[in-house]
């Protein structure tokens, strides 16, 4: 019963969305106004992670919800070599951080390491050299791929003052792989890519959106990987299951692990 009215007001919300033309534009507004305010200003940026207006679209992974990325990565992996990959995305920015045994980790980057190990272990034969993700935040997920896979070059697509924070937020680093940026609705490039990866931000661009970025960007990759919020059977908004086995050859769904909430999952396809 729990299930059918939450897809009941799941609707509804949809439905009210498609007819006003806008999803939560209110905040979407503030957290553009945010992320410019970031770019430009030193003293906003430094603490750009810990800011509300921020963490309520990205870093909000919770200390309980960091836990169990951590005991999960635990089972694969020693305490020293999440803290060293931790590393790789470096605390620019002040995050929220939370005790691990004897170190203090930020629980988004923890789920980072955790995409990274699925991937690894659902594409163990593949070595993925050329990468696109689309929604990228602030290019903390690409920064711990650098420490799985041999990548040469990484695509981001985002909104343009999200693509200028990744570019700022990155010169703080010194990743392997060159870099570019693009956005959705002006992409043109036909290159061929080895990976696309999308951790929630595909699942939650509206569906004309979503078609415009399978023909134009993810259809030239070989292989892809996204986590998905909003994967349902029926939908006004985003693309249904039914949909995205249309769009999406060979198409597999796993359960998210550790579970982030309980609708979400995972999808691999390959072109």
């Amino acid at each position: 019963m729990e299930y059918k009215k939450y897809h009941i007001k799941r609707l509804l919300r949809e439905l009210q969305t498609n007819i006003s033309g806008s999803d939560s534009s209110s905040n979407e507004y503030q957290y553009v106004n945010f992320v410019e305010a970031a770019i430009n200003n030193q003293e906003v940026f430094n603490s750009f992670r810990n800011d509300s207006r921020y963490r309520d679209i990205l870093e909000h992974v919770s200390d309980e919800l960091g836990k169990k990325y951590y005991f999960n990565l635990r089972e694969e992996l020693s305490h020293k070599e999440i803290v060293d990959l931790c590393k790789s995305v470096k605390n620019v920015g002040s995050p929220q951080l939370s005790i691990f045994e004897d170190s203090e980790l930020n629980p988004t980057t923890l789920r980072y390491i955790n995409v990274g190990l699925d991937l690894r272990k659902k594409f163990s034969k593949s070595k993925f050299e050329n990468i696109v993700e689309i929604g990228a935040g602030y290019g903390g997920q690409a920064l711990i791929l650098d420490n799985f896979f041999e990548i040469k070059k990484y695509t981001f697509i985002d909104l343009p003052q999200v693509n200028q924070l990744i570019k700022k937020f990155l010169s703080y680093h010194q990743p392997k792989f060159n870099y570019l940026f693009s956005e959705i609705t002006s992409y043109e490039n036909k290159e061929k890519y080895d990976l696309f990866i999308s951790n929630y931000a595909f699942s939650e661009l509206p569906k004309k959106l979503q078609i415009t970025a399978i023909k134009n960007i993810v259809s030239y990759t070989e292989y892809g990987y996204m986590i998905v919020n909003n994967f349902n059977d029926l939908s006004f908004r985003y693309l249904n299951k039914a949909q995205y086995s249309t769009y999406l050859k060979d198409l597999k769904i796993f359960n998210e692990i550790p579970e982030s909430y309980i609708f979400n999952k995972v999808l691999t396809f390959k072109f």
